[in-house]
């Protein structure tokens, strides 16, 4: 099979992949003046062929009206109502059954009075205590690694960090490009999280896979371009975009209304230190390669990959 066949293979086999991705569910629990609880559970549709999680209540909560399910910003949403006692979930804990260590987690979330309590759930920890709330370094470390979780497991924007890789031509050049690529998305991330600024996040996810195609048609191009001679311009430009799509899921996310500085800031570094991890193992394996395969060969092989995804996502994406 020769080496080319291999890419096209390996690009169909990272879009079937992409579709099975495990995503960071939700779930969201207030209380009411009457001691009810609102129990709202966000699941990605993209996990619609993996199994449900379980989620366990104390053995005094009763469900009191049925499940209503719906679909919403590509979610499959499910409504319930709980009757805990008039304490409510103080004092008790919940946890989860079906994660497993690749699954993204759950973020829990339950208002009570004027108690917020919040928590990333993962297979090692899948539980949560309400009984007292989160130390500022507690939220810290959790929002740093929600930010490394979302950039690690985000494809699309990996995918665009490796179209700028490819074409620094040199250490300074992709030091200056990444640091551009990181102040705008840092800007957009920020005014989206306070609103100053908004766009609607279907069509940031259209422009995320456009900014992708246009990498890779620049990675083909033999000619000295625009992109080439002024790399951090366009990392700029479109790290703007980027920006946009991280305030969209930490939006979703949530944050702590009392600690928004705190863990807008971790979350952002998170971000960058997922960013930092990648661009390092990626550098090392196109190295490694490079003795065996000719760096044209690779970087036409990444520009076929990366261009054939973001062409599949700005298809499932484009709003019409």
């Amino acid at each position: 099979m020769s080496f080319f066949r291999i890419v096209f293979l390996l690009t169909f086999l990272s879009v079937f992949l992409q579709a099975h991705q495990t995503g960071l569910s939700f779930l969201n629990l207030k209380k009411n003046s009457d001691a009810t609880i609102d129990v709202v559970y966000k699941k990605p549709l993209s996990d619609t062929r993996d199994k449900d999680i379980s989620i366990n209540y104390p053995s005094r909560c009763l469900q009191n009206t049925p499940t209503l399910k719906s679909i919403e910003n590509g979610f499959i949403i499910r409504k319930y109502q709980l009757h805990c006692g008039e304490n409510g979930l103080k004092g008790t804990r919940i946890w989860v059954e079906g994660l497993v260590s690749s699954d993204r987690g759950v973020v829990v979330r339950y208002q009570s009075d004027d108690t917020l309590y919040k928590s990333l759930l993962r297979a090692t920890t899948p539980f949560i205590e309400f009984n007292k709330q989160n130390t500022k370094l507690q939220l810290f470390i959790e929002y740093l690694q929600l930010g490394i979780l979302h950039i690690l497991t985000g494809f699309d924007h990996l995918s665009f960090v490796m179209g700028l890789l490819i074409l620094s031509v040199s250490l300074r050049k992709l030091l200056y490009t990444i640091s551009a690529f990181t102040l705008s998305h840092s800007i957009t991330l920020v005014f989206g999280i306070l609103g100053t600024s908004t766009i609607n996040i279907a069509y940031v996810e259209a422009m995320i896979a456009l900014s992708i195609l246009f990498l890779a048609k620049e990675i083909m191009l033999k000619r000295r371009t625009f992109t080439k001679k002024h790399l951090g311009v366009v990392a700029f430009l479109f790290g703007l975009i980027h920006g946009f799509g991280f305030s969209s899921n930490l939006s979703q996310i949530g944050l702590p209304h009392d600690e928004i500085p705190l863990s807008l800031f971790s979350f952002n570094l998170g971000i960058e230190l997922g960013q930092i991890i990648f661009i390092l193992i990626s550098a090392l394996v196109l190295k490694g390669i490079h003795k065996f395969i000719s760096e044209k060969k690779v970087d036409t092989a990444v520009a076929y990959v990366i261009g054939s995804v973001s062409s599949f996502w700005l298809l499932e994406r484009v709003p019409f």
